[in-house]
């Protein structure tokens, strides 16, 4: 296994971290909890959580195992999240946390699901900064963090607004909107944070459309997961690297992987980027040039769902918007839109942004009948 100095906090993370949302079989704390401490024992020290994962019992399975882990004596690392916004309620969410999994303090808490610019700015109006911060002070968690998927500049801006508190961030980056995210995990990295990629794998897309994507692997190579776990790691603001693990199969593979990883260069990542975009002309690079709607409709965010779109179908595209964006009103939305064409002026592609639109208010028209 590999492992990482972790920003300014102090501590070595495992590259290789555990995502803790895919279960297998999450009915089985026990068969889980074993999938946990199989992943420790192959040396993975970042465990990632959330209440509401796996129908809100990743939190206990992940307790069970860290149980058993501490017996050890061996260090390993918890995260864990809440979207709540008042002091109150973040109070509540960290005690059930703590509680939940069988541990005195939480290395990394994290100010979950920021996905509007407002989203952080309306939440310290309410004070969960400061509540944050009390945690802290207290000792029921080592670590301020935060979960976002803002994109380009949004993320410094974000960073900036709170107020020095964050020590790491977590991230939703990997090969195929690499354009859209690194650019905050540059932010992230120049501000001294540690950062973890969440949908490394792209969601299951990479690996589950490997022959769509297979400018990502190297001549000879068929092991996506090696090469999507290499292309996430070799980024200099990357530490560690989520992976979705259902069970023990699958941690085996990207352990395996990353005690193969080879470094590659910028050019390198460069190239990649380079042979992926000229294999899908269709598919939105997320490069952001179309930003800057002058009625503020998010067209990189819905050029975002139609790839979905594209590999998945309507359904998945709109599942996006209401997943991942947080904005599932897609007719409301395009509302704005005056058809003004600026973003297609801009698109360095040329995608047919105005027919892409139409289709994805039918799409939600249709869904919605």
């Amino acid at each position: 296994m590999l492992y990482s100095e972790f920003g300014r906090t102090g501590e070595t993370v495992s590259r290789l971290g555990f995502g803790a949302m895919r279960f297998e079989h999450p009915d089985d704390r026990d068969a889980m909890a074993a999938v946990v401490t199989h992943a420790f024992d192959r040396g993975i020290t970042y465990f990632d959580t959330a209440p509401f994962y796996c129908e809100d019992k990743s939190e206990d399975i992940c307790g069970s195992a860290f149980r058993e882990m501490k017996k050890t004596g061996r260090p390993f690392l918890v995260s864990t999240k809440t979207m709540a916004a008042t002091p109150d309620e973040i109070r509540a969410q960290c005690e059930r946390s703590l509680e939940r999994l069988n541990v005195e303090a939480i290395d990394f808490y994290h100010v979950w699901c920021l996905v509007q610019p407002e989203d952080l700015p309306n939440r310290k109006k309410l004070g969960a900064l400061d509540a944050f911060r009390k945690l802290k002070e207290e000792g029921l968690v080592r670590h301020i963090s935060v979960s976002t998927h803002l994109e380009y500049d949004k993320v410094g801006t974000m960073l900036e607004e709170g107020e020095g508190l964050f020590e790491s961030m977590l991230i939703g980056l990997n090969a195929l909107n690499y354009p859209l995210r690194y650019p905050g995990a540059k932010a992230a990295m120049e501000h001294g944070l540690g950062v973890v990629t969440m949908n490394s794998l792209g969601g299951g897309v990479l690996t589950q459309y490997a022959d769509r994507f297979s400018a990502l692997l190297e001549p000879g190579e068929t092991d996506m997961v090696e090469a999507a776990l290499r292309f996430n790691l070799s980024l200099p603001a990357v530490n560690t690297a989520l992976v979705g693990f259902r069970n023990e199969a699958d941690i085996d593979s990207a352990v395996a992987a990353v005690d193969r990883f080879r470094q590659l260069s910028g050019a390198e990542v460069e190239q990649i980027q380079g042979r992926m975009h000229g294999a899908h002309k269709e598919f939105c690079t997320q490069c952001g040039y179309c930003s800057d709607c002058p009625t503020e409709v998010p067209v990189v965010r819905l050029m975002d769902a139609y790839n979905r779109r594209i590999l998945e179908g309507p359904k998945a595209a709109m599942d996006q918007m209401k997943w991942h964006w947080w904005t599932p009103d897609v007719e409301k939305l395009l509302e704005a839109c005056v058809r003004c064409g600026q973003c297609e002026r801009d698109c360095t592609q040329q995608l047919p942004i105005l027919e892409r639109f139409d289709q994805l208010r039918k799409d939600y028209q249709e869904l919605n009948a």
